[in-house]
């Protein structure tokens, strides 16, 4: 054998498939630890010029409110890395997802639950061709079983698929940080986009946390769901309906665009309103923008941040004015007697009131409060009267110069109630989400 075919023999064994995909071992092993711990975000890493593999990842600068969808991820990083495999950047790269695959060439992402078949590998690697490989798994209850490649032997497998990840180490050494999608308009509203939030936490709120979360609990909702959508009460604005179950104090609005239903919204009634100016407005893109929440300042005096019920029909108004008469109620996540007597290093006055940004769902519209029961009376909702709450009137600010500056129409299940006797007058403390709609 020549020397020309030593060089030639080495440089075929470094672009095989396997000598390219075994580089990412510890990166396979990653993915699925990821997958058994309920995370099917896309990842990346990447090989330098020395041949170190680098993890890659994108995060979004404010938790959770936006996420890029896998579809966007992989081009994203799929444009950057043959950007940077054409430079000389890098020598190879590989993009993890979650697709179709099942030993044939349908390497799409899964998008539903159902579509969950294979973990599939995209790579690309210099002087070598581009392509994609798979891994498929398969559910069995909570366990999953992973299959091996059938591009390769039993030993390259077992080479992959028992390779140990280092103790302690950082396998995503190289982050990349995307802002959320904001502007302002043409009134000065800012506009930020939220993609990954739902009503979950409100609707636990109306039927309670520990019903709604045993299996079968969301039935209850899914039925008025329907019900809603079939006899409902119906309201159309261009080419979106809005159907309302009415139990007295409380609807049940249930949306659709062009006949496809999108979400239903729980809607606590009242009479009290106050004058807005709206500042900032979170819209809810995976709902197509039916659902927003709202900041700004109430009577030039307060802030509020709201979830806005009549955002679906209103959202163009919402968008071209700032200045509103807001309808405000309120849900109650968990509801307390406020029992301390003195905070910081004063003694509390008997009609001391507080209003702040909820620690735990800020994003949500969510408030935590101390306030005084001014009036409370039963409530029964769903098409049996089953489900019993109150409905309280909750005083939450005080002003020298204006009698009940702000005071709402709240509901709560005695189930989020951590006591059993309600007293007018009494101090209340806990956490609600607060609701508006537009006064027409």
């Amino acid at each position: 054998m020549g020397l020309f075919d030593i060089f030639k023999k080495k440089n075929n064994d470094e672009n095989t498939l396997f000598s390219q995909i075994s580089k990412y071992k510890e990166y396979i092993i990653t993915f699925i630890i990821m997958q058994k711990q309920g995370n099917y975000a896309p990842i990346a890493a990447y090989e330098k010029p020395n041949g170190e593999i680098t993890g890659f990842l994108y995060l979004m600068e404010t938790g959770n409110a936006y996420t890029l969808s896998v579809a966007e991820s992989i081009s994203k990083m799929e444009r950057s890395f043959e950007v940077q495999l054409q430079a000389d950047v890098i020598k190879s790269y590989a993009i993890f997802y979650h697709s179709q695959f099942n030993n044939d060439n349908n390497h799409q992402i899964a998008i539903q639950d159902h579509e969950l078949k294979a973990i599939t590998i995209a790579y690309n690697y210099k002087n070598g061709v581009a392509g994609k490989i798979g891994i498929p798994y398969n559910f069995d209850n909570e366990d999953i079983g992973y299959q091996t490649f059938i591009e390769f032997t039993k030993e390259q497998n077992d080479i992959i698929f028992t390779a140990q990840r280092k103790p302690g180490h950082d396998y995503f050494q190289h982050t990349e940080t995307l802002a959320v999608p904001e502007t302002v308009n043409s009134i000065g509203l800012k506009i930020k986009k939220a993609n990954n939030y739902d009503l979950v936490n409100t609707w636990c709120s109306i039927f309670g946390f520990n019903r709604y979360r045993q299996p079968g609990g969301s039935q209850v909702l899914t039925e008025c769901f329907a019900l809603a959508l079939h006899e409902g009460k119906k309201q159309t604005k261009g080419n979106i309906t809005v159907s309302s179950l009415d139990f007295g104090d409380v609807t049940f609005n249930a949306i659709q665009v062009d006949g496809q239903a999108k979400t239903i919204e729980p809607v606590i009634k009242t009479n009290d309103y106050v004058d807005v100016e709206n500042k900032e407005i979170f819209e809810w893109e995976n709902v197509d923008n039916l659902e927003a929440v709202i900041s700004g300042s109430g009577r030039n005096t307060f802030g509020v941040h709201y979830f806005a019920t009549d955002y679906a029909v209103n959202r163009e108004l919402y968008l071209s004015q700032a200045k509103h008469l807001v309808k405000f109620s309120g849900i109650l996540f968990v509801l307390d007697e406020y029992t301390k007597k003195s905070e910081g290093k004063g003694l509390l006055a008997d009609d001391f009131c507080a209003l702040m940004p909820s620690q735990d769902l800020p994003n949500y519209g969510c408030l935590d409060f101390v306030g005084i029961l001014e009036d409370f009376k039963e409530t029964s909702l769903l098409p049996t009267n089953s489900l019993k709450g109150y409905i309280l009137k909750v005083r939450l600010i005080d002003h020298p110069e204006i009698i009940n500056c702000f005071t709402i129409d709240m509901y709560v299940t005695p189930e989020n109630m951590r006591f059993t006797e309600l007293k007018k007058g009494m101090h209340l403390t806990g956490m609600f989400q607060l609701q508006g709609r537009i006064v027409q």
